[in-house]
């Protein structure tokens, strides 16, 4: 192969990165419309819903950051504080959902959170790198237990959920411990 620039890539490479990208925007428009339906099929059912969508989630295994803090790390438009607070203020989320799919190295992701006496459905999608998450899965899966955080940008935790089964998340844990280096 050829250097076509001075950083050593290929345009072999850059045309990969393209499709990557390409299909990781993709993918993540057909996450938030299934989101989206999954929320109108709740409001049909007489659920009070809230949906968002993650500007970024981070799999946080506990020994990384300045905080003990581990789970799925997910950030929020700051717009959505008032009413995702208010709903999580008054549920307690006794079920939960885990949608996901994966291409090319990226986790898409929606987690309904559910109470199913106050009829309450959160539910919040992202995408994160596949690459990053087996210290996370290793936890969750030893501790039994899995959580998800919803912070703004400044880091302002917005709310904190925890889930009893981290298999939810993680059915399949050799797939993304075959993404480790």
């Amino acid at each position: 192969m050829v250097r076509t620039d001075p950083n050593g890539q290929d345009s072999d490479d850059a045309e990969r990165r393209a499709r990557s990208v390409e299909q990781s925007k993709t993918g993540l428009q057909q996450t938030i419309e299934d989101m989206k339906a999954m929320a109108a099929d709740r409001e049909e059912a007489g659920y009070e819903t809230f949906t968002v969508a993650a500007g970024d989630t981070t799999p946080k295994a506990p020994d990384t950051g300045e905080t003990d803090e581990w789970g799925l790390s997910y950030v929020v438009p700051g717009d959505v504080e008032d009413e995702f607070v208010g709903l999580s203020e008054r549920a307690d989320f006794d079920e939960i959902g885990v949608y996901q799919a994966d291409g090319e190295g990226v986790r898409f992701i929606v987690t309904e959170c559910l109470d199913h006496d106050e009829q309450i459905a959160v539910f919040i999608a992202g995408t994160f790198r596949l690459r990053f998450a087996a210290p996370l899965v290793r936890t969750a899966l030893n501790r039994g237990r899995m959580y998800t955080h919803v912070k703004k940008v400044d880091g302002t935790t917005l709310g904190s959920i925890e889930h009893e089964d981290p298999s939810v998340f993680f059915p399949e844990p050799e797939s993304v411990y075959a993404y480790e280096r």
